[in-house]
């Protein structure tokens, strides 16, 4: 049943997005944002009906007989707090319609520009965590006339005043208690003036869709059209500047909801009746609008879940850069903690500890053959923890890979791997899953002597990737791939003491991954236009090598344990992301280095079967991450000839 898929939609988005970490919310605009509530609340300044001027404020306090989109998003974000200053019947200046339905009221109602100018009295800065929305513009369609040519310049007369105040008169007078004297307000971008980072604006719509429309039958559709569609592309246009600046914006075109519900209620749960779509008067809670033009509390409800999908949408995006990194970071710590583990059949790799040991049995030789090949499987796993703009994931991956190496002499050795693997990731919103095809290669040299060691590693992968997230009505989907070059050096010192072997060691690795950009596809009020994504990593790492020579039998094991201080040096990066239903409003989103400083521990051993195959087995974490942690383990045998 189609109500049904909608619910589910529902529910999992609300679940789901309350990971977000915003800290408050903040509401002005019209009635689709008016909650009632102080500074806000057009019934409050009115003074009917009575029961507006104290909480808790009933139904009837709002616009939709219930909550509104704004009221929907402080359910999902789990925030206590919800400051109003929406008015409902507030146009984009300092003008109201519903002082033509309440008669009387002195002062009249205000709109938008009192709204500004009250936030500018109480002093309010906006922190870089707190959620700003907006719905403003859908009033100033009562202005218009039958003309086309007037609706155009009313759609971009009302975007200037709403983006930036331009045209508005200063206000002046004294509105609930508090006396203005030519205060200059400008829009929103005032509010951006005022700390706005994250803005979620609900669109004006357009009214030919609704069940009364301002004006009736003597304004067709072709004004309507022209107001709605000027209005929506000269904000994006207006906004765009801030946005370029990186402040996000998340406009939800309203009126492509709005159509899809005229065409096909019940695709969302909404009642198909002849009713919901005529009367002026209280409707059905299961018609999508109350009235003659406002949304019910469901449809609010559907809005608000709607909107939060978009905000939450560029977190799933924010690690794809770091997956991949981790990706080729693994495959070559596998590499380098083979020749670490294998290190002990060189020649000078025992040193004096092989004096200490029993001489009573035989032991076995290396394999003094020039050339090996060797495989491996392996399976690896991790987590990251949510940031603020990037979502928090579990990952697994298991794969294997195959090597050929060539022994110069007895201090050089030079090899090339291929590998592939197949990691799975389960990022923390949306139930949004990557699934990665990572086929990688490498080449790499060692050398060995009597105490020093030194290893060097250049790889590249690439990474094919396919992206899903839970949109409300489908799956929105992506694929793209990623190139990701890496290369690492590590060396050491080893002293002996007695059987142990123990010394310093370093390494330092860079990465460099390249995501390619894509664009979503399902729900289009959903779906995003992403860019293409570059990320620099540069880890060290500093700490100590220890090697302990066991005798089992007649063979010799030279377990080793790495322990070591990583830090990332570098690993911040940008995202940009768009709407493709707002393609002139770049959401730039910042994803900070996740490591800092941490440990790292690393253990394996190498055992010969035959004087011609060996097998080595070499694990890896790291531990005290802030941000999450990697592990691995990987196993194989080495064949010479």
């Amino acid at each position: 049943m189609v109500a049904g898929v909608v619910a589910i939609g529902l529910v999992g988005a609300t679940s789901v997005s309350a990971q977000a970490q915003f800290t408050g919310i903040y509401g002005f605009g019209d009635s689709y944002a008016d909650t009632g509530a102080a500074p806000g609340g057009a019934f409050r300044l009115a003074g009917v009906p009575a029961g507006c001027q104290s909480l808790p404020l009933p139904d009837n306090c709002r616009f939709t007989g219930g909550t509104n989109f704004v009221e929907t998003l402080q359910s999902i974000y789990g925030l206590r707090g919800l400051t109003n200053y929406a008015i409902g019947g507030a146009l984009t200046d300092n003008t109201n319609t519903l002082n033509s339905e309440i008669p009387g009221l002195v002062p009249p109602l205000p709109g938008f520009v009192y709204e500004l100018a009250r936030l500018a009295h109480d002093g309010v800065r906006f922190s870089s965590t707190d959620l700003v929305t907006v719905s403003i513009g859908g009033n100033d369609s009562s202005l218009l006339t039958s003309s086309v040519a007037s609706a155009t310049a009313l759609g971009i007369a009302a975007a200037g005043r709403a983006v930036n105040g331009t045209g508005v008169a200063p206000l002046s007078g004294t509105y609930d208690g508090v006396t203005y004297n030519n205060v200059v307000t400008s829009g929103v971008h005032q509010l951006v003036d005022a700390g706005a980072r994250n803005i979620a604006w609900l669109s004006a719509g357009n009214s030919k869709y609704f069940p009364v429309p301002e004006g009736g039958g003597a304004i067709g559709d072709a004004a309507r059209d022209a107001f709605a569609h000027t209005y929506y592309q000269q904000i994006q246009l207006l906004l765009r500047p801030m946005a370029q600046a990186g402040v996000r914006i998340f406009l939800f075109d309203f009126e492509i909801l709005q159509a899809r519900i005229y065409a096909n209620p019940a695709q969302y749960g909404f009642a198909a009746d002849p009713l919901c779509q005529q009367s002026s008067a209280p409707h059905s809670p299961t018609c999508f609008y109350q009235n003659a033009v406002h949304p019910t509390a469901a449809a609010m409800t559907l809005i608000g879940n709607y909107m939060a999908n978009q905000i939450d949408a560029p977190s799933t995006v924010a690690p794809q850069a770091g997956i991949a990194n981790a990706v080729i970071t693994g495959f070559t710590a596998s590499a380098l903690d083979r020749l670490d583990a294998s290190r002990r059949f060189q020649p000078f790799g025992l040193g004096a500890a092989m004096a200490a040991m029993p001489t009573k049995a035989g032991m076995p030789t290396a394999p003094e053959d020039r050339w090996s090949v060797y495989g491996d499987v392996s399976y690896a796993g991790g987590n990251r923890d949510r940031q603020f703009y990037a979502s928090g994931y579990d990952y697994t991956s298991t794969g294997g890979y195959l090597g050929v190496e060539y022994r110069l002499d007895p201090n050089w050795r030079v090899g090339g791997v291929f590998g592939y693997s197949q990691p799975e990731v389960k990022l923390g919103v949306q139930d949004a899953r990557n699934r990665i095809d990572a086929f990688q290669f490498a080449g790499y040299g060692s050398y060995v002597d009597t105490h020093w060691f030194a290893d060097a590693i250049v790889a590249y992968g690439r990474h094919e990737l396919s992206l899903e997230r839970r949109g409300i009505i489908d799956m929105i989907r992506g694929s793209t791939h990623a190139d990701v070059f890496t290369a690492a050096a590590k060396t050491g010192y080893l002293f002996d003491a007695g059987k142990l072997r123990i010394g310093p060691i370093a390494s330092l690795q860079y990465s460099y991954a390249t995501i390619q950009g894509y664009t979503e596809t399902g729900d289009v009020l959903l779906t995003m236009m992403v860019d293409r994504q570059t990320l620099d990593s540069l880890t060290g790492d500093a700490g100590v090598q220890f090697r302990y020579p066991l005798q089992l039998g007649s063979g010799i094991y030279t377990p080793f344990v790495n322990l070591t201080a990583a830090h990332d040096f570098l690993g911040g990066h940008s995202v940009t992301t768009t709407l493709v239903t707002a393609p002139l409003l770049p959401i730039l989103t910042p994803v900070s280095a996740d490591g800092g400083t941490y440990g790292r521990v690393a253990v394996g051993v190498s055992a010969l079967v035959t004087d011609k195959v060996s097998a080595t087995l070499t694990g890896t974490t790291s531990f005290a991450r802030r941000s999450g942690n990697d592990a691995g383990v990987s196993g194989g045998l080495k064949v010479a000839f």
